[in-house]
């Protein structure tokens, strides 16, 4: 792979940036996340039949990129708990808030253009803490955004990733391995649903020691891959993840989407290690947009519906399944433009406030980690 950077043990260790297969899963899965949610709008335009939920199988393929990263963006590299927890803030906190003082903003001016939000003091502290707590109009923890559930695991496995940088690289996969087993172990308590504690002793956030896992194996593999395997086991993945919940629906998430996540993602990486995966512009644009895609869609797709609704298209002969690839459409737009103007920006911002002044090499961190979620 090109702009391979050699770590001191001898072992290839590739920029987490130029890896396009990562880009390219980041745009699958916030696709397939978008994708999912586009049952309950199609439900509001009197589309019934059943709906492929797997695709929410996205929110895992996020998961164990999500441990990959983290892995590769620190091994070697040695920095503070308080330098990652400030970098992983200045990623993933900024976008979220706009979005979600947006969402507040609508519920005091026209609530009634939201579906599935309700006014409520304390839940709006909670979504803007990333705290799990009951929202107001599902009754499920979920923030204002509700895709930001997802983000109250990943600021908890960054809060645990990032004391264990105090452990040596050896010691910390250890570390990081036993203590999430230990706290899904606290399931066995039986905890009641809906609770902090079943929150976050679930087993999803085993998914992130998977993507962990991946990184030490991807980067100590020296066995040269095949193109077809590689393929093969990609193809694999993802028809496991779309039949393990269908027949097995009671199959712990960590085995029915998590498993095949991982299995994904190292295939991904992979076949771009035996030369499969072209470069797509437009393709990589889109896994540079994920984040901006999975926090706008939802709200898209909404306003999407209200429009299609008040067009009259599904009573004028336009068929409710044509609402799909427009929707879809509308959120690519919508994501894209959220990218280029607001999200890469305050990205640009903040690499420039970090650049070393001249003369001296950058620091261990500026290395790719702004592409982590």
């Amino acid at each position: 792979m090109h702009g391979q950077l050699i770590a001191r043990d001898g072992f290839a260790q590739p920029k987490a940036a130029e890896r396009v297969s990562i880009q390219y899963l980041r745009a699958v899965a916030a696709l397939m996340v978008a994708g999912v949610h586009l049952q309950p709008q199609l439900e509001r335009l009197d589309h019934g039949g059943a709906w492929p939920q797997w695709l929410i199988g996205g929110v895992d393929i996020f998961f164990v990129i999500s441990g990959f990263i983290m892995w590769l963006t620190t091994r070697g590299r040695p920095q503070t708990p308080l330098v990652f927890y400030r970098r992983r803030f200045r990623r993933i906190v900024p976008l979220y808030w706009l979005m979600t003082a947006f969402i507040v903003s609508v519920l005091l001016l026209a609530p009634d253009l939201l579906y599935s939000a309700r006014l409520d003091p304390w839940h709006v502290l909670a979504s803007f803490a990333f705290i799990p707590y009951p929202n107001p109009a599902t009754g499920l923890l979920e923030p204002l955004l509700i895709p930001g559930w997802t983000l109250n695991y990943e600021m908890f496995f960054y809060l645990l990733f990032g004391a264990a940088l105090l452990i040596p690289d050896r010691g910390r996969v250890i570390a990081v391995s036993v203590l999430l087993c230990a706290i899904v172990s606290l399931q066995a308590l039986n905890p009641s649903p809906d609770t902090l504690l079943s929150f976050y002793t679930s087993s999803i956030i085993l998914e992130f020691l998977l993507g962990i896992w991946i990184g030490v194996w991807h980067l100590r593999e020296r066995r040269r891959p095949t193109v077809h395997l590689s393929l093969t086991l990609l193809a694999g993945g993802f028809a496991a993840m779309g039949v393990l919940p269908t027949l097995w629906p009671e199959l712990p998430r960590l085995i029915g989407l998590g498993l095949p996540a991982a299995v994904i993602v190292a295939a991904a990486l992979r076949l771009e290690q035996a030369g499969g995966i072209p470069d797509w512009r437009g393709l990589r644009l889109l896994g540079d947009a994920s984040y901006s895609l999975y926090l706008s869609h939802p709200l898209v797709l909404s306003a999407a519906s209200r429009i299609w609704k008040q067009m009259g298209l599904p009573g004028i002969g336009a068929p409710a399944w044509t609402f799909v690839p427009a929707a879809m459409a509308a959120c690519v737009a919508v994501a894209i433009a959220l990218y280029l103007t607001v999200e890469r920006p305050l990205a640009t911002r903040r690499n420039l406030r970090r650049m070393p002044p001249p003369g001296r090499p950058a620091g261990a961190g500026d290395t790719g980690d702004e592409h982590s979620y």
